[in-house]
């Protein structure tokens, strides 16, 4: 009868006790952060470049917002937010420049397609091409 109750209430305790699995937080801008050199290929004049970038965290801890700053060699810094591998820039107009455009992440790679319209002059929209390494 004693072992049956101690049985009973060892079942007893071992239910009522509660597992708590804390699991680190992912943040998927951690893989994009920090500086790269982009070769950057401009459609509309046939030029290549190349210049440096830094993208940094935008936004609070939940937030899939960075910022690019240097964009385009002309030191503007673009709002830009992370889904999966891509890095979506929205249409928005930056010190005189009307911006929009997608990159791939592959890795230490950033692989951009992205328009630029200079509303300062009426020159054409550039269209752009441009890898980025991880520094």
């Amino acid at each position: 009868m004693k072992t049956r109750l101690l049985f009973l209430a060892a079942s007893l305790f071992l239910v009522s006790c509660d597992i708590l699995i804390v699991e680190p937080a992912y943040d998927s801008r951690d893989q994009v952060i920090g500086s790269y050199k982009v070769d950057e290929y401009s459609q509309t004049y046939n030029e290549h470049i190349r210049f440096y970038v830094y993208i940094r965290k935008s936004g609070g801890s939940y937030s899939d917002n960075v910022v690019i700053e240097n964009f385009y060699n002309a030191n503007v810094d673009v709002r830009a937010e992370i889904v999966g591998d891509k890095i979506y820039i929205n249409r928005q107009v930056v010190n005189g420049y009307e911006i929009e455009g997608v990159g791939t992440i592959y890795f230490d790679l950033i692989r951009f397609n992205y328009s630029v319209k200079d509303l300062y002059y009426d020159r054409p929209v550039d269209f752009c091409e441009a890898k980025a390494w991880f520094e």
